[in-house]
């Protein structure tokens, strides 16, 4: 059983995945890795944890817009 803090942080996750289609972000899952595409570019994660994420999203961010 997961604590309430858990449940409302993955909700959280769920609406900001929701969020992220609207917008054309889209993840997709390989054998050993999950894509995160966004028009003709993508990052590839090996590993699906926080820091990763946080990373990849990072390198797709236009670097005027940083």
């Amino acid at each position: 059983m997961i604590t309430r803090a858990q449940a409302e942080a993955l909700l959280t996750l769920a609406e900001s995945l929701e969020a992220c289609e609207k917008l054309g972000v889209t993840l997709m899952p390989g054998d050993d890795f999950v894509d995160i595409c966004f028009v003709d570019d993508y990052q590839r994660l090996q590993d699906i944890d926080g820091m990763s994420v946080r990373l990849a999203v990072n390198a797709l961010i236009p670097k005027q817009d940083i």
